[in-house]
């Protein structure tokens, strides 16, 4: 386990800072929203379907979970989340942010490793200690939050190679949603077989990245 740095982000929300790579876990300009922006908005309200099947790239401080814990009981579904991550953050740091406060958020962070726990009767989590790279799926998904370090921080994980990976576990209609819009992104979407939409970035971004799995066999892209 790794213990980041707390920092509060432009919106007041606080995030965390790798002690290795000095990368921020979420947009400086503001954690919640970006996270609400980029996963939430754009990913998990989008789909219709009562029961939905999330993958994360990067647990980090459980920001997007928690989010999604809540937006699923506002929305009355169900959702199973499972998200791989290389470097759990230590208990201890995430007691300390300010979402701990909340008993969901607590909850998520005291779920056992490598199982699936029920959090409630709409959230079930399974959190895996692994290398994303060396993850073998199991599990069909409907929805993906891509969510690593920065292409420039963890270029092997914005590969085609990955990305052709995580399009394989996806359903067909599924969708992988990212804050990141770079072209080399895009590229290697389309190449794993995605079809790309920019859209709006969160906060002042430019842009980010709505990418489907086709109902058809031929890809393409919108931008």
């Amino acid at each position: 386990m790794i213990r980041p740095e707390i920092e509060i982000t432009g919106d007041g929300s606080p995030t965390l800072r790798h002690p290795v790579t000095g990368d921020a876990y979420h947009s400086v300009r503001g954690a919640v929203g970006e996270s609400e922006h980029v996963f939430i908005r754009e990913g998990f309200l989008c789909s219709e379907s009562p029961h939905v099947r999330i993958f994360e790239a990067g647990f980090g401080s459980g920001l997007n979970a928690w989010l999604t814990a809540q937006a699923a009981r506002r929305e009355g579904r169900t959702v199973f989340y499972e998200a791989v991550e290389r470097y759990p953050v230590d208990p201890q740091t995430a007691r300390k942010l300010s979402y701990a406060t909340d008993p969901l958020f607590r909850a998520l962070h005291d779920a056992a490793w490598n199982v699936p726990v029920g959090i409630d009767e709409r959230f079930t989590l399974k959190k895996v200690e692994a290398a994303l790279e060396d993850y073998r799926f199991d599990t069909t998904f409907d929805l993906v939050y891509f969510d690593a370090f920065a292409p420039d921080t963890q270029p092997e994980l914005w590969s085609k190679e990955l990305f052709a990976r995580l399009y394989a576990c996806l359903a067909p209609g599924g969708t992988l949603v990212t804050y990141s819009a770079k072209g080399l992104v895009k590229e290697n979407l389309r190449a794993a077989g995605f079809e790309v939409r920019r859209l709006p970035g969160a906060l002042g971004k430019r842009h980010m990245v709505r990418a489907v799995k086709p109902e058809r066999s031929d890809t393409g892209s919108e931008d």
